[in-house]
Formats: C-alpha cells, structure tokens, sequence
C-alpha cells in the first residue's frame, strides 16, 4: 500500500535537539509536495511561572501580555525559520499555542489533518530520561498518525 503524505506538522522548541527535526521537515515536504505545519507550543508551566514571579516582584506586567510576548517571539523565530529554509511555498500556516506540548503537538495534528508529525528528541536515556519524561515519546505513543522521531545527533539533516 502506497503511503500519500500531504500534510506534516512539525514541532520545534527552538533547541538544539529540534533543529535537525525541522531541517529534515522542510526536506521530506518538498520531496513530497507536502504542506508543512510548523509548531511552537508555549508551555503552560512556562507561562504559570513567569505568572507567580510577576505577582512576586509585583510587577505591572499582565500574565495576557507575558503571553503575548511569548507568541510574538514565537511567531519572528519560526518566520525566520521558514525563510531561512527558503520554504515560504511550503508552510501555509505557523501555529502557536499554549498547553501541555505533547498533547497540544497531536490536537495540532488532528485540527490540520496531518498525516505525520515530525518532532525532535534529545535521545536521554535512563534516570535522566525518568526524570525529565519525554514529549517525542507521548506523541509516539499516543499520535493520531504516523510520527517521525529524528534524533538530535542526526548528522544529515534531510532524507536522501
């Protein structure tokens, strides 16, 4: 049976681990005439602290607008990106959200109807990897599609 993939989501935090992930995105999209959903999630306890320090130092600043600022440098990183990759034809949506990131990555892949999600992974293992869990692996286990696991030691950054 023939796989026809016309949409991937990929999801970045901007770290190092993800970089190779987006990289291979980009490349796997264009060889495949895809449209390519890229994905920042802000996460909720990111937000819920900054939140409690604001209150602590009784600053002025709203928890509205700490997100706000959040999903504009969000929004400039993934612009650029796309644009560095030279891949505006293929992304026709940059997504940022708020939540839990595995489970906001997988209902951002059903609300676009991605046939596979692309994420990044740091490769921990053992009492490193207990304790920090692992977002690649609750969308591996739990996806309503196919994912792609691309590890952060990758050498070659696309499919060849």
């Amino acid at each position: 049976m023939p796989v026809d993939i016309q949409t991937i989501l990929v999801a970045t935090d901007f770290s190092d681990a993800s970089a190779p992930a987006t990289a291979y995105a980009f490349s796997l999209a264009r060889a495949l005439n895809a449209r390519l959903y890229i994905m920042h999630v802000v996460p909720e306890d990111d937000v819920r602290a900054l939140t409690a320090v604001r209150t602590y130092l009784q600053s002025e600043v709203t928890p509205e607008a700490l997100v706000e600022t959040f999903y504009t440098e969000a929004d400039k990183r993934l612009a650029t990106l796309v644009e560095d990759a030279h891949a505006t034809d293929l992304v026709p949506e940059r997504l940022i959200v708020t939540g839990q990131p595995a489970a906001a990555i997988m209902s951002g892949a059903v609300a676009k109807q991605a046939q596979l999600i692309i994420v990044g992974t740091h490769g921990r293992r053992g009492v490193t990897r207990f304790f920090m869990g692992s977002v690649a692996e609750r969308v591996l286990r739990e996806a309503p599609c196919a994912v792609l696991v691309v590890p952060a030691t990758m050498v070659s950054a696309g499919p060849s």
